[in-house]
């Protein structure tokens, strides 16, 4: 073999153990990000469930009192509607809006009175209207368009 030959014949396997130590480093690289993940969230693991019993009994505790209060409340509503019956609560309502009231005569004669008063003032203003939309139509209606010119190139072609 030649001097060249050998030359090339290394260099090639020089490339080819740098291309190996460079593939190498990278799985390495890669397996260290692993294990790191790994010990990362075993950590995280071990300290999440050490937290976990007494985070547990913490919301055990609140949820409890929260109960209490809760019945507390509902044993205030339940004697409250125990003291006023619903017959009585339905009466008060109606009441209040007006349902138990019965019309009289007189009643009837007043909201009749009323009635006619407005009658007459709708019918007024229905007369004093009449005259001025006949007008207001008139004022409304659009102007007919006067017919358009030739342009004055069609009108010199025209011509000629």
């Amino acid at each position: 073999m030649s001097k060249d030959s050998k030359k090339s014949l290394q260099d090639l396997k020089d490339v080819t153990n740098q291309a190996s130590e460079l593939a190498k480093s990278i799985w390495l690289a890669g397996l260290g990000a692993y294990g790191r993940a790994y010990d990362e969230a075993h950590d995280r693991y071990e300290k999440a469930s050490k937290e976990t019993p007494r985070l547990f009994t913490d919301l055990v505790d609140k949820g409890s009192r929260l109960e209490s209060q809760a019945r507390e409340k509902l044993g205030e509503v339940t004697s409250i509607g125990k003291t006023v019956s619903i017959e009585e609560r339905i009466s008060k309502m109606r009441a209040s809006l007006g349902f138990g009231h019965t019309a009289s005569a007189d009643d009837l004669q007043r909201l009749e009175k009323k009635l006619d008063a407005l009658s007459k003032k709708v019918d007024a203003l229905a007369k004093a209207s009449k005259p001025a939309a006949p007008a207001a139509a008139k004022a409304a209606a659009p102007k007919a368009k006067a017919p358009r010119k030739a342009p004055a190139k069609k009108a010199a072609a025209k011509a000629e």
